[in-house]
């Protein structure tokens, strides 16, 4: 059986210390299966990259699923809100809940990493990790996890004592050497053997998980495997979150590797086409509604302001009038009468009965987005 670390006593804690990457005694075996997996996965990458690529505004597309993404990281770590929650936040003028504000810091997390990634051109390094933690856990309950900074105590992550803290740094900087330097497996095999040794070090008190599953979009964003952040590993690890947990448990108590690397193969492929049916069909409802839009005789001296409304839509999916006419930049007016032509044509419904205030969710759009 492989060891994958040793064990350190202090006090009255026995921590868990991870040999450096890659696996070793014996090296990591990449059967038939692994092979035919990570195949399949790199090909659905690939389409999915391909449909992302030729939709006329792909960006309202990544902000739909990096929310999705968000939302579902969040959950596994015991944040609970929802898809609704998120859009109609804007809307209300309120504080967001500490729950909301967490899966809000996630987005702008990721947003904040590749934009040192990409713009900086910056490696995936200790800096770019410290400061998305940052980002991550600002405000509310998240700076008790004293946000951008490692931890200075122990934890303990179920039967898990991660290693102590003064061994953090050593062991981050190995994982950055082998993020970056190490060519002994196609990066896609090299994002999930980081995954599980980050998750293993569990370098911060608060916020490892949602770091730790960005990591891997981030290193196949970094590395040209995903063109954009429209993938969301999260989704499959909390369908079998007991199976996830599992898996990387066994690499640390049976030095299974291989085990751990085909379930994340799996992950990666399934939530691959999950993303590219949503966004074939997402673009198909785009053209479907466009066309409705077009054949109405009544829009005839008003077509290309609901065309434009509803390109709105796709990006703000729960709106309200007011939101409606600052977006048009036109009347209160007009934006009420766009509206109440898309509650005839069945393309909004009332998400309140408030009298004032009203808000309307897109719901064709909404049912694709939100399905399981």
């Amino acid at each position: 059986m492989r060891k994958t670390g040793f064990y350190e006593s202090l006090g009255n804690f026995k921590h868990f210390v991870p040999y450096p990457l890659p696996p070793q005694d014996p090296p990591l075996t990449l059967d038939a299966e692994t092979t035919s997996l990570y195949g399949q996965a790199m090909h659905q990458l690939g389409k999915l990259n391909e449909i992302v690529n030729i939709l006329p505004d792909k960006n309202r597309f990544i902000k739909a699923y990096v929310t999705k993404e968000a939302l579902l990281s969040s959950a596994i770590e015991g944040i609970h809100t929802t898809l609704l929650e998120i859009y109609t936040q804007p809307l209300t003028g309120l504080k967001p809940n500490k729950n909301i504000q967490l899966v809000m810091n996630y987005t702008r997390a990721l947003h904040v990493a590749i934009e040192m990634i990409q713009k900086k051109d910056l490696p995936i390094s200790t800096r770019v990790l410290l400061k998305t933690h940052k980002v991550l856990m600002e405000g509310g309950e998240g700076e008790k996890a004293n946000p951008g900074n490692y931890r200075k105590q122990p934890v303990r992550v179920g039967n898990l004592i991660p290693p102590p803290a003064a061994e953090i740094s050593n062991l981050m900087s190995d994982l950055e050497k082998f993020i970056n330097t190490n060519e002994t497996f196609p990066m896609l095999i090299k994002a999930g053997l980081a995954h599980i040794q980050f998750e293993t070090i569990h370098p911060f008190l608060d916020g490892n998980g949602r770091i730790g599953r960005l990591l891997i979009v981030l290193m196949l964003i970094e590395n040209k495997i995903l063109s954009e952040p429209i993938l969301y590993p999260s989704y499959y690890f909390k369908k079998h979150h007991l199976e996830y947990y599992q898996k990387l448990d066994r690499v640390r108590t049976e030095g299974d590797f291989e085990g751990w690397i085909k379930f994340y193969l799996t992950a990666i492929r399934d939530t691959a086409i999950d993303a590219y049916q949503r966004a074939k069909d997402i673009e198909k409802l785009r053209k479907q509604l466009m066309q409705i839009i077009l054949e109405d005789k009544k829009f005839i001296k008003s077509r290309d302001i609901r065309l434009e409304a509803l390109n709105i839509l796709f990006s703000s999916p729960i709106i309200n009038i007011r939101e409606m006419s600052l977006q048009l930049g036109t009347s209160y007016n007009t934006a009420n009468k766009i509206i109440s032509d898309f509650l005839e044509l069945d393309f909004l419904v009332k998400e309140t009965k408030q009298k004032r205030g009203k808000l309307f969710r897109f719901k064709k759009y909404w049912d694709i987005l939100d399905r399981e």
